[in-house]
């Protein structure tokens, strides 16, 4: 009996011994396996990371490539502005030679012109006058004198795509025509003033009165003459509505330009903005309707355009 259990307790530890190994073997190669899993996973993750780490170089590239081109563009806008600053300097040269020069271009004679000009402003009314000519999407020519409470007017003239030209800083009959220095004195005021306000530099302006006042009979010639020199040419007018009169009505001022211009292509309009014309702006819109519809062209008195046909004197 005692054999036998020996027997017996040797096979049960061989046994167990055997199931052992067995369960060890499983578990390694469960483990091995495991690791061959989280090796190809592994793998597959690091061709990922080399895949978005290839992408980062194109991307990186990529943004290198757009930056320069950015500063390519940018260093052409900066050297197309300069060109462009370059450019307008040379015609603001030009301008100023043909201005000197005395070189005028004449409007074609086939030609139905008409030039509006208002005197005496900028004034409170000034802006609704503006009003009216954006509304008809015409142009006219504003002779300004010297009036600093006004500063944004004059800006929104040039604005408004309009011409600023001179008509003295004060007005003052007895004061500009006393002298041609006079004359001058008062002329720079406001001619300088324009400049700085406006960036635009005047080359026409309109004697108080008229180049014909019986106040400067004895000097007109002697001021037009030497801003002629200076580069400056005067205007009068060949057709007003007659404003200057306060008896003037719309109905009035609306019947004189209509007589007035019959026959003319080419017209010099004269008109006022200061702050009592409400009239000539209530008949501004008649106005306008029946150069149109008359089929004339509206342009302003700027660059070098010859309006000596709407001169009163030679000089």
């Amino acid at each position: 009996m005692r054999k036998e259990e020996k027997n017996t307790q040797y096979k049960a530890r061989t046994l167990v011994m055997a199931f052992t190994m067995l369960m060890l073997m499983i578990v390694v190669v469960l483990l091995t396996i495991r690791l061959i899993k989280s090796d190809k996973e592994n793998q597959r993750h690091l061709k990922a990371v080399n895949s978005l780490e290839k992408n980062n170089d194109k991307l990186g590239q990529a943004s290198a490539s757009y930056e320069s081109m950015v500063a390519d563009l940018n260093n052409k806008v900066l050297e197309l502005e300069s060109q462009k600053e370059q450019m307008s300097v040379r015609n603001q040269e030009l301008e100023s030679m043909v201005g000197q020069s005395g070189i005028k271009e004449k409007p074609d004679e086939n030609e139905k012109v008409v030039f509006l000009t208002f005197d005496d402003g900028p004034s409170n009314l000034t802006p609704e006058f503006l009003k009216v000519l954006n509304s008809y999407g015409v142009h006219a020519t504003f002779f300004v004198t010297y009036q600093p409470q006004h500063e944004a007017v004059y800006k929104q003239i040039v604005e408004n795509g309009n011409a600023v030209q001179i008509h003295t800083a004060t007005h003052d009959y007895d004061s500009v025509y006393q002298s041609v220095d006079a004359y001058l004195a008062d002329f720079n005021q406001v001619y300088e003033y324009v400049c700085n306000v406006t960036g635009k530099r005047p080359g026409y302006f309109r004697f108080p009165g008229g180049s014909t006042n019986s106040y400067g009979k004895s000097v007109v010639r002697d001021i037009a003459r030497t801003m002629k020199e200076r580069g400056f040419d005067f205007v009068d007018w060949n057709v007003s509505v007659g404003d200057g009169s306060a008896a003037a009505t719309k109905d009035s001022m609306v019947q004189k330009i209509t007589a007035e211009s019959e026959g003319k292509n080419h017209v010099v309009m004269l008109a006022h903005d200061s702050g009592a014309k409400s009239e000539t702006l209530a008949a501004l819109p008649q106005i306008i309707e029946y150069y149109k519809n008359n089929g004339y062209s509206f342009k302003v008195i700027d660059g070098n355009v010859d309006i000596s046909f709407a001169q009163f004197i030679d000089y």
